[in-house]
């Protein structure tokens, strides 16, 4: 009986002791939540360059598209991989009658880079088209140019030439002055406007954008914005499409970088 009691006291002590210490089983330290990133947006078959690089040929064969999902105006004609047609994202359903009519065929889709979802957007839709082997080069233009130079066949534009581009210091200065003197309509996705952006921007996902055209003001200038040019250039072009009376639209032709501890970070495309 003794040596049960001895135990039982023993027992009581470590289990005092843990307690006291935090070290329980059941108890453990809070940590603060990491932000769960969302990439549902990615499409599932990434390639590099290179493989997009060993699929190239002149001409290209019948089974195999290389397509730029920019806007044709703003980035295409400035410079895209040779041999790649241009079906701009907001323009895949007027143009699906340029896609191989063979399902097999390989279409490698791209755009402005890692923050650009146009080709990604593109790629899903393609697949939804029935194509079975679609892929993305998701480092798009800017990978492709660094990795082997510009296309000899794209037309040169001079910085301050490209149609529709607000003068990037003045796009500074308009920011940093008078934000409310112009309406900025950031046309990234929500999840990536959720992120962060300009204080008096709005967000309108471009996809989203065409039927509320109608309904802007007019009493002060439009200017669009997006991580790279394209979705915004789209946005630009869409607008004259379907507004021609807005003469003040516009969109910033930039890289810029919105940063996670609410800095925003712009600079001139490379």
């Amino acid at each position: 009986m003794k040596s049960t009691n001895v135990k039982t006291l023993i027992l009581a002590l470590v289990a005092g002791l843990v307690l006291l210490t935090g070290c329980t089983a059941t108890k453990t330290a809070k940590t603060a939540a990491t932000p769960v990133e969302d990439t549902s947006w990615i499409f599932h078959d990434i390639v590099d360059a290179k493989f997009v690089k060993a699929h190239m040929a002149v001409p290209m064969p019948d089974n195999v598209m290389i397509v730029d999902a920019r806007p044709y105006k703003v980035k295409y004609t400035k410079g895209h991989i040779p041999g790649a047609i241009s079906i701009p994202f907001s323009k895949f359903d007027k143009k699906t009658n340029l896609l191989p009519k063979d399902k097999n065929a390989l279409l490698i889709y791209y755009c402005g880079g890692l923050k650009c979802r146009l080709s990604h957007k593109s790629a899903k839709k393609a697949e939804a088209l029935g194509y079975k082997t679609v892929k993305v080069f998701a480092k798009g233009y800017p990978e492709w140019k660094k990795t082997y130079g510009q296309s000899n066949e794209t037309v040169q534009v001079k910085a301050g030439e490209v149609e529709g581009a607000i003068e990037l210091e003045r796009f500074k200065s308009i920011i940093a002055k008078n934000p409310e003197s112009i309406l900025l309509i950031d046309v990234r996705d929500a999840d990536e406007f959720a992120k962060g952006s300009f204080k008096t921007a709005i967000n309108i996902p471009v996809e989203e954008l065409e039927p509320k055209i109608k309904d802007f003001p007019d009493n002060k200038p439009i200017v669009y914005v997006c991580p790279t040019g394209a979705r915004s250039g789209e946005a630009y072009y869409m607008t004259r499409d379907v507004r021609k009376s807005l003469k003040d639209v516009y969109y910033v032709e930039a890289e810029i970088d919105f940063k996670s501890d609410g800095t925003i970070e712009i600079k001139k495309p490379k």
